[in-house]
């Protein structure tokens, strides 16, 4: 199973993202960074366990619909990786963050995709391969525009997505990110990875010890995102590159 650190930004800091809450987000505090600059968190974590792909979480792009785009250049530029969700929920947004769609892998998200039109729009621009679709829920129940998915059930939204050809889904649940909770997204991912085995599932929001990491991966998980647990020290470098290098032994 792999695994992808992420940063959100709001204000164009990384912030400390709690229970979805955005209003009450601080700049994060980083084991080993004496800064809430993104780029030098990921030099340190880069540094610290190794990782060169992000998950992104562009809060001011989400809320704000102004977006950190020559951020993303310097960070794509400094040799990271990047799978960034913008909060896209439109053609418009598209031109709007122009050069950064061939440096990035981008995220559409329910929270903010308008509609399935939307969706359709943009898988017919761009190749789904370099699309990744989040299924975004609070306590279990999507996150989505009034009227988006009409009365689609999860099941349902996550069926039209595969049809327009993406097979990356990432499932959060906001309830859950930052907190100590414990995974709230597991019994969903199972679900659907055994109704849809061709998809790679991506899941994150309080994976903090190896014991739950291992709990997605016999759940079939593709992809663990990581936050709090690397930047406060709960999971360790010499951990991480053991199930790495379990997993690449497979």
């Amino acid at each position: 199973m792999k695994m992808i650190p992420v940063l959100d930004i709001l204000d164009g800091v990384a912030v400390r993202a709690v229970g979805g809450v955005r209003n009450e987000y601080r700049p994060l505090q980083s084991i080993d960074c004496q800064s809430s600059d993104p780029i030098e968190i990921a030099r340190s974590i880069q540094a610290r366990f190794g990782f060169n792909e992000w998950y992104i979480a562009d809060l001011d792009g989400i809320v704000h619909r102004q977006w950190n785009c020559d951020l993303m250049e310097e960070l794509v530029g400094q040799g990271f990786s990047l799978r960034v969700d913008l909060g896209i929920r439109s053609i418009e947004d598209l031109y709007q963050i122009g050069m950064l769609l061939e440096k990035t892998e981008l995220i559409l998200a329910s929270e903010a995709l308008a509609d399935c039109t939307t969706l359709d729009l943009i898988t017919s621009m761009i190749n789904p391969e370099q699309l990744t679709f989040s299924l975004d829920l609070i306590e279990g129940t999507m996150i989505c525009p009034e009227g988006a998915w009409g009365d689609c059930s999860i099941e349902e939204v996550i069926d039209y997505v595969q049809q327009r050809g993406l097979r990356k889904i990432i499932v959060l649940d906001l309830a859950y990110i930052g907190c100590t909770k414990g995974i709230g997204t597991l019994e969903i991912c199972r679900q659907l990875k055994q109704k849809f085995p061709e998809l790679e599932i991506i899941t994150g929001g309080g994976v903090r010890t190896m014991e739950q990491i291992s709990s997605l991966e016999q759940a079939g998980i593709h992809t663990a995102i990581l936050g709090t647990a690397l930047h406060n020290g709960q999971l360790n470098p010499e951990d991480l590159i053991a199930y790495r290098t379990v997993e690449t032994d497979r």
